[in-house]
């Protein structure tokens, strides 16, 4: 019954609605959720006012944004001041094609003849049609993973459709035509140059492991273990790597620490200061859906993406991802959302406990940190993998326990090489006092009397 449901509504039109839909109710309430996380933190109590505990928190500040004056200050770019938003939504919501959500689904479909087989669209069959004794009716297995596309290039076509974000933000600050959001916009340009270079290679070091740019690969080889019962998630031999991305993905949505492209008490707003109603939602929405998508990355690179011990395919072992259980698939997805939610819940964690970085540090950090340790790490993995002779199942190579341990060894003498040398840099000190020649402060220079 739910086959041929499948070959009327593909499963990609199932997973594109659920997971749209999901993606706005949770921008929702994870802004509800990073208020009341700040009231804990700050020992307080948070929005309580609308709804049961507050829980309809979230639709008044909707139905207020939908409401309030949309105004555009004098001599704005009419056209960049409102595409900037739409641009912000479109990228994030984008990035969820490649998504692979929650395996792949092997059906059975029954047909009338050998010439009147249909499958889902995106589907594909698994070997030839087998008859089944009534004539000439005949069976035929169709495979078909659950995300909206399955790209072979995913990983490449994730970095640059959440790359194009930044546009957003540079045109949402040079359109307002104020020099506090131009300001943002800049500073926004500049930090993403920055760390995409370090996220680059921590997503280069995962694509030499296996061999691949497809997310759905990638994601299958980790659905297996090490040693029997170690899953073998990237995280386990490639914790510095999982820490490099971490770190980026808070640059890359411009979230404290490294909001330096708003930092309210420099720029008053910085990019978004002139806008209002919903085109400000839309803004403050693509934040929080772009962190959702982002973390999806993350757990699909590093995490084992729906992987958990116990949810590993019925079909066959050499292809664990294959599963012949909706309820598997349905418990897969929640699997996801549950880590994409831990790693929101570090991001909040993270805004409301450190300080906002200084300029100089946050390109510090990037440059003189990030950069170098990302491409050990990468240059290192290459090396490993290079020496050592793997053969691929079904074109994917996977890392085997003895692997992981080594990998897991260079990435230890990696962290040590760089504790040593972060030693014995020069270090600059940007508050150091400047002798002004002529200044009464001088201590080089007697005091004089003030006329």
């Amino acid at each position: 019954m739910i086959d041929k449901f499948f070959t009327i509504v593909p499963p990609w039109l199932i997973v594109l609605l659920v997971i749209f839909n999901v993606l706005l109710g949770a921008a929702a309430y994870l802004i509800l959720l990073e208020r009341k996380i700040a009231s804990w933190t700050q020992d307080r109590i948070g929005p309580n006012r609308v709804g049961p505990a507050g829980l309809l928190q979230p639709l008044a500040d909707g139905i207020k944004m939908f409401v309030k004056e949309d105004f555009r200050s004098k001599n704005t770019d009419k056209f960049m001041f409102t595409i900037a938003p739409i641009i912000m939504m479109l990228v994030v919501f984008t990035a969820m094609a490649v998504i692979p959500w929650g395996g792949v689904y092997q059906g059975t479909l029954t047909h009338e003849s050998p010439d009147a087989i249909s499958i889902p669209h995106g589907a594909t069959l698994v070997g030839d049609p087998e008859p089944t004794g009534n004539g000439t009716e005949v069976v035929s297995t169709y495979r078909v993973p659950f995300q909206v596309f399955d790209a072979n290039i995913g990983v490449l076509f994730l970095i640059a459709v959440l790359a194009l974000a930044v546009y957003a933000v540079v045109f949402a600050g040079w359109a307002s035509n104020n020099k506090y959001s131009f300001l943002g916009g800049i500073r926004a340009a500049a930090q993403m140059v920055s760390y995409e270079v370090p996220m680059g290679l921590s997503i280069i070091t995962v694509v030499l492991m296996f061999g691949t740019l497809s997310l759905n690969e990638i994601t299958e080889a980790q659905a297996r273990y090490w040693f029997g019962f170690i899953p073998a998630w990237n995280i386990f031999c490639q914790p510095l790597a999982f820490i490099m991305f971490l770190i980026c993905l808070h640059a890359e949505a411009n979230r404290a620490p490294f909001d330096l492209a708003e930092a309210e008490q420099e720029l008053v707003g910085g990019y978004h200061t002139e806008y209002s109603s919903m085109r400000l939602g839309l803004l403050l929405m693509g934040e929080y859906v772009g962190m959702v998508i982002t973390s999806a990355v993350l757990v699909a690179l590093f995490l084992g993406g729906w992987h958990f011990p116990g949810l590993t395919g019925n079909v066959d072992p050499a292809n664990p991802s294959v599963t012949t259980s909706l309820l598997e698939i349905v418990l897969r997805i929640v699997v996801y959302l549950v880590k994409i939610l831990v790693i929101i819940g570090v991001f909040m964690w993270v805004r409301w406990t450190l300080p906002r970085f200084r300029y100089d540090q946050l390109m510090n950090m990037a440059w003189r940190g990030l950069i170098p340790i990302s491409l050990f790490g990468m240059v290192g993995t290459a090396v490993v993998i290079y020496f050592w002779n793997r053969e691929p199942v079904d074109g994917v190579l996977l890392i085997s326990g003895t692997q992981a341990i080594a990998l897991l060894a260079l990435n230890v003498i990696a962290l040590v090489v760089f504790a040593v040398a972060a030693k014995m840099l020069p270090k600059a000190n940007p508050n150091r006092k400047l002798q002004v020649p002529g200044s009464r402060f001088n201590p080089t220079q007697p005091a004089t009397q003030l006329d």
